[in-house]
């Protein structure tokens, strides 16, 4: 970025420059009103930077509306820097063409806010766009001023294919823009529509409107439709990159946020040692397995399980090596059970595992391959076991689950006290299907 700096005092040039080049501008200098016509005229000028007074008959309001009468310049940011005793018109500066007006009394407020400026300026963002414009040489223009930002897209003529696209890979795209009036079964307003009525997870993604039309009842209908911005061709590019990068930005900070709480709830039901579900998640998923298996009448088999002696390998080899294990056994268990399985850490070396369908027949052979899983495994040269309660139910809304788990634990003690390293079980679904049954 250039930036023209036009100030008649060489201190403040100096200040000027110094904050300017500190954010990577390149700098400029003109001391008076014919001075900076003539930069503007033989340089490429990005951004102007003015005092208020420069001479008697010249000000910066002037130099301002001097520049807006050059065509190239007509949308260039002129910031205008003023003291308190300068007796400035506010409204005269911003009819003049003036962008933004700072306060000169304050070096630090003036530096951070040339440097916020520029840093809104400068932004550039990573984004993938799907693009809809059947004009070629509107599409052109669009497509030219999104590479000169580092923005990539996919272009397409018909929304129809656009759309196709957009459900295959919808995940790869950070934002939409569209013509409004498109050939084909679908226009621009009825693409606007069929994306926000797929899922309601498509309501996240930003969708900027663009016509040729500005009617009023036209953009209040795409806005109802689910469009987030519109804008009028022909349009300039800065207005259409500020746009762009304003409903990208959105986007990002919408998916930092889901992300975080993501990331919170992950927390708040996740066991950190062995990744599996702590007690807090059984509060609150289990309901939702035991209501599923209920309304479709599936049994659910119930492993309760601890590991044999594990106070021993706390004793003799410390408490790190006890919660490797205990992070070994957690790994086993996430993949050897289903998705639709609840497996979770119970407390200390204690685990439980809620199987959805399976009868008392499949539940055994599951839990004994998973006795003997763990048994083979080596646990860095030492030798870990486990003792399992295996419990078979069906489940009603009267059914309390803790009242399963103490069954399940009640067996899992009749294991250790069998010599460990066993499964001992339980088969209640005869029973409570003949209950269910009356």
């Amino acid at each position: 970025m250039k930036v023209l700096i036009v100030e008649r005092s060489r201190l403040q040039q100096t200040v000027l420059s110094r904050i300017f080049s500190g954010e990577g501008a390149i700098v400029s200098l003109a001391h008076n009103y014919e001075n900076a016509l003539e930069r503007l005229v033989e340089e490429d000028i990005d951004l102007v930077c003015t005092a208020c007074q420069l001479e008697q008959q010249q000000n910066g309001i002037e130099l301002a509306r001097s520049i807006r009468q050059i065509a190239k310049y007509r949308e260039i940011p002129i910031l205008l820097i003023a003291s308190s005793n300068n007796n400035l018109s506010t409204h005269e500066a911003y009819n003049a063409g003036i962008t933004e007006i700072f306060d000169r009394s304050s070096f630090k407020q003036l530096s951070n806010k040339i440097q916020s400026l520029l840093k809104r300026r400068t932004c550039t963002i990573n984004a993938h766009i799907l693009y809809i414009e059947d004009s070629q040489t509107a599409a052109a223009l669009t497509m030219r001023d999104l590479k000169e930002a580092k923005i990539t897209f996919d272009h397409y003529y018909s929304a129809d294919e656009a759309f196709i696209a957009y459900q295959e890979k919808h995940n790869d795209y950070d934002m939409v823009i569209t013509d409004v009036v498109l050939e084909g079964q679908l226009d621009g307003l009825g693409f606007v529509r069929a994306i926000r009525e797929i899922t309601p997870e498509n309501y996240k993604m930003p969708i900027l409107a663009v016509s040729g039309l500005d009617d009023t009842s036209r953009r209040v209908e795409l806005l109802r439709s689910g469009a987030n911005d519109y804008i009028v061709k022909p349009y300039v590019k800065e207005e259409l990159l500020v746009r762009v990068k304003n409903l990208i930005m959105t986007k990002h900070l919408f998916d930092q946020v889901e992300s975080q709480q993501e990331q919170l709830y992950k927390q708040a039901m996740q066991d950190h040692l062995t990744g599996l579900h702590n007690r807090h998640a059984m509060e609150t998923l289990l309901p939702k397995l035991c209501s599923a298996a209920i309304r479709h009448k599936k049994p659910l088999g119930i492993l309760f399980f601890d590991i044999d002696h594990f106070k021993e390998v706390n004793d003799k080899h410390g408490h790190i090596v006890g919660d490797e294990v205990l992070a070994h056994v957690g790994e086993i268990i996430l993949n050897n059970f289903r998705a639709e399985d609840f497996s979770a850490r119970y407390g200390g070396e204690e685990f439980i595992v809620v199987l959805y369908d399976t009868t008392y027949e499949q539940t055994i052979s599951i839990a004994e391959k998973f006795r003997q899983k763990v048994e083979n495994t080596d646990f860095s040269k030492l030798k870990i076991t486990i003792s399992i309660g295996v419990l078979t139910t069906f489940v009603n809304y009267d059914t309390d689950i803790h009242e399963l788990f103490d069954q399940a634990d009640s067996l899992l003690y009749e294991a250790k006290e069998s010599g460990r390293n066993r499964v001992c079980s339980k088969d209640q679904t005869r029973l409570n299907f003949k209950s269910n049954m009356h």
